[in-house]
């Protein structure tokens, strides 16, 4: 099973996933539009996936068609929530650290997200490489 997590900051819902852990899993293109599809999958505007630690935090940033995008400050502020509800930073200020920019504590603390917890099934989870694994053959 995995567990998403899902924020919503002013009118956008934000998918989180923690891709971190051992033995995570890790959506490509395919997998996030089928994750993100409002009508097949969660639903959301963004998809983050946390795939660092808190010494070394790094965030992939999807669209809800699957490309990777640049993190936006508020992609940030969402990261920001999602780590330190998490418990994976004691508190904001060591994420700030870690990313270099103190504005991460001020977005933290001024941000109004609520958020939801999603836990996706297993079968769920295979439709999902499944998704990745024919998007990949149709490339190569």
């Amino acid at each position: 099973m995995m567990v998403v997590f899902s924020y919503t900051m002013d009118g956008k819902e934000y998918l989180v996933l923690n891709a971190s852990e051992k033995g995570s899993f890790l959506p490509q293109a395919a997998g996030v539009r089928l994750l993100a599809d409002r009508h097949q999958g969660v639903g959301a505007d963004r998809v983050l996936v946390f795939t660092g630690t808190k010494e070394e935090p790094s965030l992939l940033v999807y669209t809800p068609e699957g490309e990777e995008v640049a993190p936006s400050q508020s992609d940030y502020k969402i990261l920001v929530r999602y780590l330190a509800e998490a418990q994976i930073a004691a508190n904001p200020a060591e994420i700030a650290h870690a990313f270099g920019d103190q504005a991460f504590v001020k977005a933290y603390e001024g941000a109004r997200v609520s958020r939801v917890e999603f836990r996706v099934t297993e079968s769920f989870l295979s439709r999902l490489r499944e998704a990745d694994r024919e998007a990949e053959r149709l490339v190569g």
